[in-house]
C-alpha cells in the first residue's frame, strides 16, 4: 500500500530512520532507482493516494524496495 507522500517517504516506511544511502541501496537492489532518479522531483516526488501516479509495475518494486530495506526475510 502506498500513501500520498513522495517516493522516499513511502520507501522510508518500511524501515524507521532509514538513512538515505540505505534507500538508494535498496532502490538499485530492486531495479527502480534509475526510475526514481528520473522523476522530476526525484525521491521528494509524490506517488498520490495509493500510488496512483505510478505503474502496477512500479508500485510493486516500491514495495520490493520496502522488503529490502526492511530485511524481510521472505518475499512473496
Amino acid at each position: 500500500m502506498l500513501f500520498h507522500r513522495s517516493v522516499g517517504k513511502n520507501i522510508g516506511y518500511a524501515k524507521e530512520n532509514a538513512l538515505p544511502w540505505e534507500i538508494e541501496n535498496a532502490a538499485k537492489a530492486a531495479n527502480i532507482y534509475e526510475f526514481i532518479e528520473s522523476l522530476p522531483e526525484k525521491y521528494n516526488t509524490i506517488v498520490g493516494e495509493r500510488g496512483v501516479k505510478l505503474s502496477g509495475g512500479q508500485r510493486q518494486r516500491i514495495a520490493i524496495v520496502r522488503a529490502i530495506l526492511k530485511n524481510a526475510p521472505i518475499l512473496v
